[in-house]
């Protein structure tokens, strides 16, 4: 493969832009709802439909983008950075009207979740065409500006109204407009009918049933992803609530927040000597493992040090399993089929948030932490595994 630095620096770019935005929106929904008077029990029916129209929107837009050859990548991902932006100003100038800044609310957080996958899938078309990207540093730089941004917005937001968070996103995205823009064009880009379909009719799936018979495991894989991230979303939405029950407080919360977020890095740093030595269904099937140690270890700890070094297994969970399962999907599927394939993970990843969020909270209102943490602990193991038996060892 050809190396190619400055796309590796544009694509970083792309992702620290996108995580950015992702933090501010999604990250901070709570803050900004709550700011313009909406109640907890509405803002918690404001996340489940994003959630929930992102998980349809992510493999409908992936499905397209491989059906009509007019829609480059580059054309989709603009036109959401556009329409996003519309969004944003509308939400700023009609501050007084609950029923359209919910609309304009739920559209934009949608919208963004829906870029995640198409930004994988921007990537992985230059990969495939020989040029040597390091997507785990891409990756890791965006966990890094996610961590950035929360920080700064945390302090802004004791000084400025919660205005503040449209208003950087608007900034975030023209920013991010203007690079996808330089992005080169690729021969697949190239070489699409310009009737607006493709030519190669017989070799892509006509409906999501002939998908899924074409790929026979690969509706396993996807559930299987459901249910780690179910535990995984468990444990990071209801960590105040663990910290707690073992006497922890903010300080010890803080902390531990720290500790999985750092230790995230050098495995997505790393993560391109990892994918050249092993298989990415090797890495996956390490990652889903090292997904049931910390459900493990965070099902036995009996004190906050020991949360804390269940964190640590984050490198090796979590970590691995986002390029891994990027760089799975884009081996496995053929050429017309990748960019669906793409969504359709991060929609089961989103799925499995729904999944964990939902259960984990009924539980703590039902029952206690630790039949919360047991029931985690199980989810893992079922979606660990569900993977080894859907995953293909070549690849």
């Amino acid at each position: 493969m050809t190396k190619h630095t400055s796309l590796t620096l544009k694509y970083a770019g792309l992702q620290s832009l996108y995580w950015m935005c992702f933090c501010a929106i999604y990250g901070f929904a709570s803050v900004f709802l709550l700011a313009k008077n909406f109640e907890n029990q509405q803002i918690g029916v404001i996340l489940a439909l994003v959630n929930i129209f992102s998980v349809v929107l992510q493999p409908a837009v992936g499905f397209l983008v491989d059906q009509l050859s007019s829609l480059s990548l580059k054309k989709v991902i603009s036109s959401i950075a556009i329409v996003n932006i519309l969004f944003l100003i509308k939400l700023i100038t009609e501050p007084d009207n609950l029923l359209i800044s919910t609309a304009l609310y739920i559209g934009v957080t949608s919208l963004t979740l829906t870029l995640q996958p198409l930004l994988n899938s921007l990537i992985f078309e230059h990969i495939n065409e020989g040029l040597e990207i390091n997507y785990g540093l891409t990756r890791g730089v965006g966990s890094l500006s996610f961590a950035f941004i929360s920080f700064f917005l945390g302090r802004a937001l004791n000084k400025y109204s919660a205005n503040i968070i449209p208003i950087l996103c608007i900034s975030l995205y023209l920013i991010f407009l203007l690079l996808v823009v330089t992005f080169p064009a690729t021969e697949t880009q190239l070489s699409r009918d310009p009737s607006g379909l493709h030519s190669n009719e017989a070799t892509r799936p006509k409906s999501l049933l002939h998908f899924f018979k074409q790929y026979e495991r690969f509706l396993l894989f996807l559930t299987a992803i459901v249910f780690l991230f179910g535990f995984h979303t468990i444990i990071n939405s209801y960590l105040v609530q663990i910290m707690s029950s073992l006497g922890g407080k903010d300080s010890d919360f803080g902390l531990s927040l720290t500790i999985a977020a750092s230790v995230e890095l050098p495995a997505m740093l790393g993560f391109g000597y990892l994918a050249s030595k092993y298989k990415s269904s090797s890495l996956l099937k390490i990652s889903s493992f090292f997904f049931v140690v910390r459900s493990l270890l965070f099902l036995g700890s009996s004190t906050v040090w020991m949360i804390n070094v269940a964190q640590l297994f984050q490198a090796l969970s979590f970590a691995i399993y986002v390029p891994a399962s990027a760089y799975y999907v884009n081996k496995l599927m053929k050429k017309g089929d990748k960019v669906k394939g793409q969504t359709m993970v991060i929609g089961a990843t989103t799925l499995g948030s729904v999944f964990g969020n939902g259960l984990g909270g009924w539980l703590l209102d039902n029952a206690t932490v630790h039949t919360m943490l047991t029931v985690g602990m199980l989810s893992a193991v079922f979606g660990c595994l569900l993977l080894f038996y859907a995953i293909k060892k070549e690849i």
